[in-house]
């Protein structure tokens, strides 16, 4: 709140959505009211997509943002995004660096590779050949394997210049017109749980009406990210399979050789990691995601 109410572009409102927390939301939301113009939505629903799906119906602007709320935005961000978008009416959607401090980027399963030794190492580097196809520092792509590159997330990302054409639009710092929004009708409840990938699938969704998805290396946000609240619900894991499924074969999955191998292996390699997670955590909701390649793989013959 307090960096939103430092933008150099003030013309938005914030719209909050309130699962009932016991947070002190309302008195945060008291305490900057006079210097912003806050809607509060009161939405009990823990389905993410449809959490995240309520915003955007009550919003009176055209161009519709979503940042996380442990996310620190630059006091140009919002310029930069409203610009983008008045200088190019072909522009759908708009994203940009989304930077993770570094002691925090140490620690996320998808990064901490770049900080292990010996085995863990040789396995990151796998990782990054075969499945990112080199692309560690690349912006927003989706690869043949399902992965998606995160050069977003770091420093180097705010040196590039000009404007990056990509595949998809950073979770919590992605702006879509209302209007395509509405094209699309939104969030895909389809998407179950914490609901990954149902942000890339709307982004997608209005890219394939004929718009352009771009990054913007001047509207920067710095994700703290948390370890509290919707993170601990991670560990549904058998969901955030059948999410990956049904983004993947909706937008990725091409019917050739190298799709079908880069696929496979990924599989493999995903659950490698729900068994490593329910090991190392002693929680044995982690084996979830095993239920979940099968039943992932039915919904999509069945398809």
């Amino acid at each position: 709140m307090a960096s939103l109410a430092k933008q150099t572009f003030n013309n938005f409102e914030i719209i909050i959505v309130d699962g009932g927390s016991t947070d002190k939301t309302n008195q945060v939301i008291k305490k900057w009211a006079e210097k912003l113009r806050i809607k509060k939505i009161t939405y009990l629903g823990t389905e993410l997509a449809k959490v995240r799906d309520q915003g955007w119906r009550k919003a009176k602007g055209g161009l519709v943002s979503w940042i996380d709320d442990d996310v620190v935005v630059s006091k140009n961000w919002a310029k930069e995004v409203a610009t983008t978008f008045q200088n190019d009416k072909t522009i759908g959607g708009v994203t940009g660096p989304t930077i993770i401090p570094k002691k925090v980027l140490a620690n996320r399963d998808v990064f901490s590779f770049y900080h292990k030794k010996g085995f863990w190492k040789l396995i990151g580097k796998f990782w990054e050949i075969w499945f990112l196809e080199g692309g560690k520092y690349q912006i927003g792509k989706l690869k043949k394997s399902g992965a998606w590159t995160p050069g977003s997330n770091f420093l180097s990302s705010t040196k590039l210049k000009g404007l990056v054409e990509v595949d998809y639009l950073e979770a919590c710092n992605m702006t879509l017109k209302k209007n395509l929004i509405a094209r699309v009708r939104g969030f895909d409840y389809g998407y179950k749980k914490v609901a990954e990938w149902c942000e890339l699938d709307l982004a997608i969704k209005v890219k394939n009406l004929g718009y352009r998805l771009v990054f913007n290396p001047k509207a920067v946000v710095h994700h703290h990210i948390s370890q509290g609240g919707v993170y601990s619900r991670r560990t549904y894991a058998k969901q955030r399979m059948e999410n990956f499924f049904k983004f993947y074969f909706a937008h990725i999955f091409r019917p050739r050789a190298d799709y079908l191998l880069k696929f496979t292996t990924y599989l493999v390699f995903l659950n490698f990691y729900w068994g490593y997670k329910a090991l190392f955590n002693k929680n044995i909701n982690w084996l979830g995601g095993w239920i979940g390649t099968f039943t992932g793989l039915k919904h999509v013959f069945k398809r």
